[in-house]
């Protein structure tokens, strides 16, 4: 007996649902759509109505689909169409969209969607498709979907071709940043170290016209912020084309002149293309060969800027400064490209491809970041069949090959991160004074780097790096128990200082027979007493009330607010939410964050000085804390503030562990310290969004 396999239309939802990771990869798809339909133009339009984004519109000036199409291809799911007809065609664009998945995109975005394309010698096609159907068909052929032929054109002129999808009933409510996050995501399609040769704009519009303002282009910021510049030609097994050039601005007149190194200029053993196993998620000093023909990836062009974000040095931009600060936020990293488009989602910040940021965290000094650097590396589709792209579009399966590219990349990476440091060793003799470091782990990664160097011998190299990795470890560890006991110690000035004037006044009013005053101070006392105690009690991470945490941080401080006249507004005797923290810790961070928007409304003499402490669940997966003030804001990098020893407070007031800790101890129970623009959040708008806050700080606890 025979019988045949059957499918539900729920795998098609499931399709669209979960192999595609999110909503920006989504509209991504669709815009790959177009670039295989050979369009030159493809416009995304978000229309909004009451604040709110209702429809989504992609339109494009491609080859467009017939009814034949669409009903044969477009509308089965896994044909390899495109393929065929770029090879029928002759044309030259190696497709993008290979597995026939791409166009389930509309299904992770909206519940209704209407379809318009038009051919140069076929009538105008529209078709609409109602997902919310999905729910109540039993079959596949209980699920229709209607095409009409528009004898006269509705939506396309009569010599226009192209495809034009209207996306309405959306799924998802689209925040102000979460948009502003995927117009970045859409404009690194392509890679901006790219010459234009294969031309395929995309436009983003909105009739929202502050939506997408104010954000800067790739030329913007390379033309006034970058310092330190990279490319090369990875082929076969070696690097050709080498250039690193150090091109100062010309504020910093105290360096005579830049410099260029080209692969004539490279040591010996720079030039062949080697990784390193990795022996129980250890890198040993083990290097293997790579061949990029022999692993089918072919050659690889890469190239990198890298900023100098250090505020001394960074104070001599002769440009706006916090727009280039703000587009390294969101675009900075390394990203992959495949015949000029991008593969997602490489370089995004919870994709540390290159283990750039981890290399940061495991050795202090001489390491880039992801949010100082701009870098492109770029594929050949024909060539690099050997890296094979996932089913689900998160970059490529991480097999043999995959590993061997990326170990490539790291090694040139490192070469010119080299050449990088000693210019910026140059930029630091010549402008900092007084250099902030931790001098132990400065001089381990010295003696690391020496060894490395140095040792030729394999087993008396492994030896000493193992003896100094560890010193480096244990010497984390012995720091990391200080810095938790010092956070308890950075509020006891305030709570014994607090302490000391109501026992003052106590005395005041005992020897002045005042009863009832005496009674109210001394439940004053009480309450500070009890409120530190709550700092330093030991705790775990458990559910705790966010409101809870708040109300106990603003009895501590409740008499330095009446002393600096302060306005505190919040909402969380109206919101509360249970998340997973240790509430000791927690009050402790928060008041770190209270302490230091105290000092710097003081500090800059704030009219109407006022701290906001605001409860969300805006923030995906967490319930937050976001404490902003009408301050100067901060005036050295969100990047730099949370690392030890570095202080923007004036005359050396600042030990510059408060936020350090703050990020620590968020990191420890499975939290995030973040910072915020006002545009970024929408929450308190009496204070926000007026324009009047500069530091706005997010405390983000799992829920």
């Amino acid at each position: 007996m025979q019988d045949f396999f059957k499918i539900t239309p729920r795998v098609i939802a499931h399709l669209g649902e979960d192999l595609i990771k999110n909503e920006s990869i989504a509209v991504l798809e669709l815009v790959k759509n177009s670039y295989d339909a050979y369009a030159s133009k493809c416009e995304v339009y978000f229309e909004e109505k009451n604040g709110k984004v209702v429809s989504i519109q992609i339109c494009d000036n491609g080859h467009g689909m017939n009814a034949e199409t669409i009903k044969d291809v477009w509308l089965v799911i896994g044909t390899d169409n495109k393929k065929k007809i770029l090879q029928q065609e002759g044309i030259m664009r190696y497709p993008l969209g290979e597995k026939g998945i791409g166009r389930l995109g509309v299904h992770k975005l909206g519940k209704e969607i209407t379809l318009i394309s038009k051919t140069a010698s076929d009538p105008e096609v529209e078709l609409t498709i109602d997902w919310k159907q999905l729910e109540s068909a039993k079959s596949i052929d209980n699920f229709p979907v209607e095409i009409n032929i528009n004898l006269f054109p509705l939506h396309f002129a009569e010599n226009e071709t192209g495809t034009k999808i209207i996306i309405t009933s959306l799924k998802s409510e689209w925040d102000r940043r979460q948009l502003r996050e995927i117009y970045r995501n859409i404009m690194s399609l392509h890679s901006p170290f790219e010459d234009a040769s294969d031309q395929f704009e995309v436009i983003i519009r909105s009739n929202n016209e502050k939506l997408f303002a104010g954000l800067p282009t790739f030329e913007d910021i390379i033309s006034n912020g970058g310092l330190y510049f990279g490319s090369c030609i990875m082929s076969g097994d070696a690097i050709k084309n080498f250039k690193y050039e150090f091109k100062p601005w010309s504020t910093l007149n105290k360096i005579s002149s830049g410099r260029i190194i080209t692969e004539n200029n490279l040591n010996s053993y720079d030039i062949p293309l080697v990784g390193y196993k990795e022996i129980e998620g250890k890198r040993k000093p083990d290097p293997y060969n790579i061949d990029l023909n022999t692993l089918k990836i072919g050659d690889i062009r890469f190239d990198i800027i890298i900023f100098e974000m250090d505020s001394i040095i960074f104070n001599y931009v002769n440009s706006e400064k916090t727009s280039i600060k703000d587009y390294l936020k969101e675009n900075g990293g390394i990203r992959v490209y495949r015949d000029n488009v991008r593969v997602y989602d490489y370089g995004e910040r919870d994709n540390d491809w290159l283990g750039i940021d981890l290399k940061r965290v495991h050795r202090v000094g001489g390491n880039i970041s992801n949010n100082i650097v701009l870098g492109s590396v770029r594929l050949d589709r024909k060539s690099s069949v050997g890296l094979k792209e996932k089913t689900n579009r998160e970059g490529f399966i991480e097999d043999d090959v995959y590993i061997a590219f990326r170990d490539a990349v790291n090694h040139v990476l490192s070469i010119f991160v080299r050449y990088r440091n000693e210019d910026k060793s140059r930029l630091t003799t010549l402008y900092k004074s007084n250099k902030a470091i931790e001098p132990v782990l400065a001089e381990l990664d010295d003696a690391i780097s020496l060894v490395e160097e140095k040792v030729t011998n394999k087993t008396d190299k492994e030896l000493i790096l193992n003896c100094l990795l560890r010193v480096d470890k244990q010497y984390k560890e012995v720091k990391d128990v200080l810095l938790k006991s010092a956070n308890a110690g950075l509020n006891i000035s305030v709570v014994i200082h607090e302490i000391d004037k109501q026992v003052a006044a106590l005395m005041g009013c005992a020897e002045r027979n005042e009863s009832e005053k005496v009674l109210i101070i001394s439940r004053n006392i009480e309450k500070l007493v009890r409120g530190y105690s709550a700092m330093i009690k030991k705790s775990s991470v458990t559910n705790n009330s966010l409101s809870e945490i708040i109300d106990i941080a603003l009895d501590n401080y409740e008499f330095r607010f009446s002393d600096h006249n302060i306005n505190v507004v919040s909402n969380h005797k109206n919101v509360d939410y249970i998340a997973k923290l240790a509430k000791a810790q927690s009050i402790s961070i928060l008041a770190n964050l209270l302490d230091n928007s105290i000092f710097w409304l003081g500090y800059s003499k704030q009219k109407n000085p006022t701290i906001s402490i605001f409860i969300t669940d805006q923030i995906k997966d967490y319930y937050t804390i976001i404490v902003s003030d009408n301050g100067p804001g901060f005036n050295i990098g969100t990047d730099v503030a949370v690392k030890p020893f570095i202080s923007g407070k004036p005359d050396n007031i600042g030990m510059g562990i408060g936020l350090h800790i703050a990020n620590e101890m968020m990191n420890a129970m499975g939290g995030k310290l973040l910072f915020y623009e006002k545009e970024d959040l929408e929450f308190n708008p009496e204070i926000i969004q007026s324009g009047a806050t500069k530091a706005i700080v997010a405390l983000c606890f799992k829920k």
